[in-house]
């Protein structure tokens, strides 16, 4: 019987890990679905998920890995993205108005053009994030967003209502 398994043991390294992958994209899909039909995903791992126009409006996405994602016109209106990772993610134009990023890591991610109203941004990391004509106003004030981090608000809209005017200089709030 070993005579007959041999030569199926070499076969069986080079197709374990194209099944792996195929088992998380596997995985991934139902995670999206379910996160689709139920409006929540407590801790999933999405990076690098393509949202791109996706309406995820209300959802609970509190602990979230959506580093990388693409999220870019995204509707997040008052979904809860406290303790989420958003590194590096692709956030232009999407519209988080009203939505919880509490703790949040938005370090290095591009949030131009974003609808950030009225949104909660204690202790949010916005550490080398884009914000330029982003808009912030009624925004909870965050410490992050000072002059002593390297945000980027260009033409900014912030929580106090006044306008950015300086491209390359971060304004005191």
């Amino acid at each position: 019987m070993n005579f007959l398994l041999r030569p199926l043991i070499p076969m069986a390294f080079f197709l374990t890990p194209s099944l792996v992958t195929q088992g998380n994209d596997l995985l991934r899909h139902h995670v999206i679905q379910q996160l689709q039909e139920t409006r929540k995903c407590f801790g999933c791992n999405l990076s690098g998920v393509d949202f791109a126009g996706a309406n995820l409006q209300r959802s609970d996405l509190r602990s979230v890995n959506l580093q990388g994602a693409n999220l870019k016109n995204a509707n997040l209106r008052y979904a809860n993205l406290e303790w989420a990772d958003i590194r590096n993610a692709n956030l232009q134009g999407a519209d988080l108005t009203g939505a919880i990023l509490k703790n949040t890591l938005l370090a290095d991610a591009d949030l131009q053009k974003a609808n950030l109203e009225a949104s909660n941004l204690e202790g949010t990391d916005f550490r080398n994030a884009n914000l330029s004509h982003a808009n912030l106003i009624k925004a909870s004030k965050n410490n992050d967003i000072q002059g002593r981090n390297s945000i980027t608000l260009c033409e900014t809209v912030l929580p106090n209502g006044m306008i950015s005017s300086r491209c390359n200089q971060q304004p005191n709030i």
